[in-house]
């Protein structure tokens, strides 16, 4: 038996989560545009926001502040991030995002085109939350999102923006 008060507090929790966009962290536009074709294609109705370097993506979740940083954005809910971006890389921007006093509650998937042990290793001990190879067709990168779709979106609990 689910309370009414219970059943209502899950409706609102979950309406405000699914309104929390996706945010892709990815430096090609290719990349980008097929992600988030992928992601459509496999029926995540979400907002897709995309930064295009780790340093962007700090920004744009409150850890570094600028003078001209705009007012805040939604807390994504799930964070694609592309591990060889010029610059800040992945692995760089997974360890700053690890060295905060109160990092944001987002879980953080990279997909990269590297199958190599030691990125996979290196990721998963600075923080991420999963690791996908990026598929060469279209037609396996739509099935990728959707596997990620249905585990992030369908089986676990993500948590609540912060305040």
């Amino acid at each position: 038996f689910i309370s009414p008060w219970r059943q209502r507090q899950t409706t609102e929790t979950r309406w405000r989560l699914m309104n929390r966009p996706i945010l892709i962290v990815e430096d090609s536009d290719e990349d980008f545009e097929a992600t988030a074709w992928a992601l459509l294609k496999a029926g995540v109705t979400r907002p897709i926001d995309r930064c295009k370097s780790a340093q962007e993506a700090l920004n744009r979740l409150g850890l570094r502040k600028t003078v001209n940083t705009p007012d805040p954005a939604p807390m994504p809910c799930l964070l694609l991030l592309d591990l060889n971006l010029p610059g800040m890389d992945g692995r760089q921007f997974l360890r700053q995002l690890r060295a905060q006093e109160n990092p944001p509650a987002v879980p953080v998937v990279v997909l990269s085109t590297s199958i190599n042990p030691l990125d996979v290793t290196a990721c998963y001990r600075l923080g991420a939350a999963g690791y996908l190879n990026k598929p060469l067709t279209l037609e396996s990168l739509v099935e990728c999102m959707r596997s990620l779709s249905l585990y992030w979106f369908g089986t676990v609990l993500l948590p609540e923006e912060r305040e």
